[in-house]
């Protein structure tokens, strides 16, 4: 899986256009997180890499693509602490991270690093 880090206007309709190019290319977004302040941003996990990735060069979208990697962890207190507790002492930076399910004792999270 993909994810595409968008840098976007800090202007109203800005995050539309870029899901609605997205959305008129076919491609679901399965997942997104966007912040604004004194830029936007967001994070968008789609389920075709390649079409979004025709969508957001057709409006000339400001993007990068990273490769998410997934791990499997206890849902329990303290399992997410553990688990980039492990990454910090390894060196290793933290880019995103999502939680992609929650089933029973186990959740599922996605992340990205540098």
């Amino acid at each position: 899986m993909k994810e595409f880090r968008l840098t976007m206007d800090n202007a109203p309709g800005s995050l539309a256009t870029h899901c609605e190019a997205i959305a008129a290319a076919g491609v679901n977004i399965l997942a997104i997180v966007a912040i604004g302040d004194d830029s936007a941003s967001a994070a968008i996990l789609t389920d075709n890499p390649s079409d979004t990735i025709s969508a957001l060069d057709a409006i000339g979208a400001n993007y990068t693509v990273s490769n998410l990697k997934s791990a499997k962890l206890d849902h329990k207190p303290g399992a997410l602490a553990g688990f980039t507790r492990g990454l910090g002492n390894s060196g290793v930076n933290l880019r995103s991270l999502y939680v992609m399910s929650v089933s029973g004792d186990t959740a599922t999270i996605g992340y990205t690093t540098d």
